[in-house]
């Protein structure tokens, strides 16, 4: 139950350039109810160094007054840049550890969703995997099994997260698998909840009045939506934001952007069996990215 948001540029920009200053401030503001922490991954090149490599900070304390979280969108520039905003599952887990973008080996991870029963994971990674696992949640344990697929498949970094996906989606039928991963490379984007649902009752568990909810926060809650401009940039976003102008990014699909070109490709993930069929006003698509809009423009004048 987090928010989601990323971007891959040909030049380094910032949060706020990408999706505008409004929306980077709505971002901000969601932080009003996914206030369980936040972090952010992104690159960077240390002095004397040619390349860039993936630098995170991890806070977990809530962002909507944190000066941190606020230069992180709209002061400190680069090619390209995940953020999350927590709610967590159990508001027990409030730390530094279970706070996202979890980073290893050069990947950074950020996931959008609850997966549970999470004890089936000691079924799917060996007692040496669970012992590295360093904090108490879900997230991170599906982080190290896309890792596991990584280093177990032999292939690239976007066929392990494939494979990953694929294979949870058995374990975990319901579950939202949502996520961002970040390396030196690329910047992939999971779009795969078609199975869940979030309701008005699961914000109210949390102790939140579905009344003070940021626009959007419905069945909607999972859906993801990308803005590409002619340059080659490219941002991804939970909802919450204005999205208008922006397109949906279709159910149940894998998108990699190639860094150094900036080249798109796009996959579905599962077959049709295993994508679960949305009557119409649930799914966000163009047309009803388009409706929200003109509903948050009359709610504003």
């Amino acid at each position: 139950m987090c928010r989601l948001l990323a971007y891959a540029a040909p030049s380094e920009t910032t949060v706020s350039e990408v999706i505008g200053e409004a929306n980077a401030e709505a971002f901000q503001q969601m932080t009003s109810v996914h206030n369980d922490g936040w972090g952010t991954a992104w690159l960077a090149s240390g002095p004397g160094e040619e390349l860039p490599e993936v630098e995170s900070a991890r806070v977990s304390t809530p962002g909507q007054a944190d000066p941190m979280l606020t230069a992180a969108l709209e002061s400190v520039p680069s090619y390209s840049r995940l953020v999350h905003l927590r709610l967590a599952t159990d508001r027990l887990k409030r730390t530094k550890v279970n706070t996202h973008p979890f980073v290893a080996n050069g990947i950074a991870f950020a996931h959008n969703g609850s997966i549970i029963p999470v004890e089936r994971f000691e079924e799917l990674l060996s007692e040496e995997e669970l012992r590295a696992v360093s904090g108490t949640t879900d997230s991170e344990l599906y982080f190290s099994y896309v890792r596991k697929q990584i280093r177990e498949g032999g292939g690239t970094v976007a066929e392990g997260v494939v494979r990953a996906v694929q294979r949870l989606r058995r374990t975990f039928p319901n579950a939202s698998l949502n996520a961002v991963v970040l390396t030196d490379a690329e910047l992939i984007v999971i779009h795969a909840n078609s199975t869940a649902h979030v309701t008005d009752d699961d914000f109210r568990s949390y102790g939140i009045d579905p009344a003070l909810l940021p626009d959007d926060h419905d069945e909607n809650y999972y859906k993801l939506a990308m803005l590409q401009r002619p340059d080659g940039t490219t941002a991804f976003s939970s909802t919450g934001i204005n999205l208008a102008g922006w397109s949906r990014v279709p159910d149940d699909t894998i998108t990699r952007i190639d860094l150094d070109t900036l080249e798109l490709a796009q996959r579905k993930i599962f077959g049709i069996r295993e994508t679960a069929s949305r009557r119409g006003h649930a799914a966000l698509n163009d047309s009803t990215i388009d409706e929200l809009a003109r509903h948050r423009q009359l709610r504003a004048s």
